[in-house]
């Protein structure tokens, strides 16, 4: 099983570990791992709910490669 866990899906979000202030770290919770159908519709619903739940970040992932992710980037540059 876990020589097809790279070809998995996963949703991953990333919040503040303490009351939403990212001075005091961030934390990262899988949501779920998965075929594609399945962590689309997680990430989706996921998206959905992201700013109320004070997510920092939610990522879409295949075999350990980023496919997605929100906040979307806005393409600036630093």
């Amino acid at each position: 099983m876990t020589e097809h866990m790279s070809e998995e899906w996963s949703v991953v979000v990333i919040r503040a570990t303490l009351g939403g202030d990212e001075t005091q770290g961030l934390q990262e919770a899988v949501v779920v791992q998965g075929p594609e159908d399945e962590a689309r519709r997680v990430y989706a619903d996921q998206v959905a709910v992201a700013a109320d739940n004070g997510y920092h970040q939610v990522r879409l992932s295949h075999a350990g490669e980023e496919v997605d992710s929100w906040p979307p980037a806005t393409g600036w540059t630093s």
